[in-house]
């Protein structure tokens, strides 16, 4: 006599989020995870930008946007913020294992550290010093360049020293001002300027490799052809590669580490995907390339993880509702394409139950069901249950959509009533109860 649906548009879903991710427990878990899958997803271009300057972006578009929506832009982007930092502290570890050195590479950063996105701005600040701080130890692990070509004169030694000087703080000042989103300072000289190309997030031996080319450079009488090479590789080869990895390892991260990972940690992954996240560690090692098939195959898995996400979060969202209205979640069901509660109340009295689940478009179905048949008239016992049932579905849809509009429910009062069990039982008071079986 009772069913209802509620459908919360996808672009609600983090909003909502957005919301929830200050709170505590499972709900604020599944938020965080949320908004983490679609910073992760977005993270395609790969490149090394500026973080942590959301404050400002957001306060330039105050105008343009609706005064609630600016906190949900302010957690959207320090959801960003903390998948871009956290792809290159991934990195730099790989790089650190790879060197054998105890490095002090910083933690990854979780988006639940703190419960204020301008404050979490500052954190992610402190982690890129962290990183440049890291990185500049692991390049002092380089060796100096040998040149081909032996100095012939205490003058050009010591002019060939100045430029290895030179070329080793350029590489150095791509750590501490690319990442602010400044051009790198660099000294008077084309070499300068094509070294300042290098991806910050460049290994030790592509930066090595670099170093002895340039160091090469200055002992070339024509330097235009080399130093031609020397940019192609760099920002045609090098770079594309490290972008390439920087995505990977974005990827590994959430999956591995953090609220997405806690979040789907009771969800069975698609046989489909066996293999990937182990294909993406090769990449994050350097051991192998992200082909076009992998990071095809690697972004439906992150979609699939985007869907899985707002799916246990729209759950966690309905399971604290019922919880915190007296409701008890007596087991939980996992099928095809949905996961659920199954809902007991003391008003009950164990005669109904309710399903409530959420499908892979994050739409939440509720139903009243009786656990069994009576001998007597329930009809309005029935109404009256059914009645409370839509009533609390049509609240909860109501709060949801105080956070964002775009949420509406649909309650169907006529909804025949099922019954889980042929059993019927006299619930008569003061008689014991009698099960009969319906004959076979």
């Amino acid at each position: 006599m009772s069913s209802a649906v509620i459908v919360v548009a996808p672009v609600a879903t983090p909003a909502i989020a957005a919301g929830a991710v200050v709170l505590v427990g499972a709900v604020a878990v599944a938020a965080a995870a949320v908004l983490v899958a679609r910073a992760a997803n977005a993270a395609i271009e790969g490149a090394v930008r500026a973080v942590g300057d959301y404050g400002e972006k957001v306060e330039g578009r105050v105008a343009e946007i609706e005064a609630a929506e600016v906190e949900v832009l302010r957690w959207q982007m320090a959801a960003a913020d903390v998948v871009a930092v956290n792809a290159r502290i991934r990195l730099l570890r790989e790089q650190a294992k790879v060197a054998g050195s105890p490095v002090d590479v910083p933690p990854p950063l979780p988006l639940t550290a703190s419960r204020n996105p301008v404050e979490l701005s500052r954190l992610v600040a402190a982690a890129q010093a962290g990183i440049a701080t890291a990185q500049e130890a692991l390049d002092a692990l380089v060796p100096l360049p040998r040149l081909t070509v032996v100095a012939q004169s205490p003058k050009a030694e010591k002019e060939m020293a100045a430029a290895l000087a030179s070329h080793q703080e350029t590489l150095r000042s791509r750590y501490t001002e690319a990442i602010a989103g400044r051009p790198v300072s660099v000294p008077a000289g084309a070499v300068e300027e094509v070294l300042a190309l290098l991806d910050p997030d460049a290994t030790t031996d592509e930066c090595a490799e670099v170093r002895s080319t340039a160091a090469n450079l200055a002992t070339q009488g024509h330097q235009g052809l080399y130093l031609t090479t020397l940019r192609q590789r760099i920002v045609a080869e090098i770079n594309p590669k490290v972008e390439r990895r920087r995505l990977a390892a974005g990827w590994v991260q959430v999956l591995e580490d953090g609220p997405l990972n806690d979040a789907l940690a009771g969800v069975e992954r698609p046989a489909r995907f066996a293999g990937t996240v182990e294909q993406l560690q090769a990449v994050v090692a350097g051991n192998r390339d992200l082909t076009d098939d992998l990071r095809a195959e690697s972004t439906r898995l992150m979609r699939w993880a985007q869907e899985t996400a707002d799916q246990v979060f729209v759950l966690e969202l309905a399971r604290k509702w019922f919880t915190d209205n007296g409701y008890q979640v007596e087991e939980t069901f996992d099928a095809r394409d949905c996961v659920g509660l199954r809902l007991g109340h003391s008003d009950w009295k164990g005669e109904y139950t309710a399903d409530v689940s959420v499908d892979r478009d994050a739409v939440i179905s509720g139903k009243l069901v009786r656990e069994f048949q009576v001998v007597e008239d329930a009809s309005e016992r029935n109404r009256a249950h059914c009645g409370v049932f839509a009533d609390n579905i049509e609240e909860m849809a109501r709060q949801i959509a105080a956070q964002d509009a775009r949420a509406s429910v649909v309650v169907d009062r006529d909804h025949l009533l099922e019954h889980r069990t042929e059993q019927t039982v006299d619930t008569t008071p003061h008689v014991r109860p009698i099960v009969r079986y319906k004959d076979k």
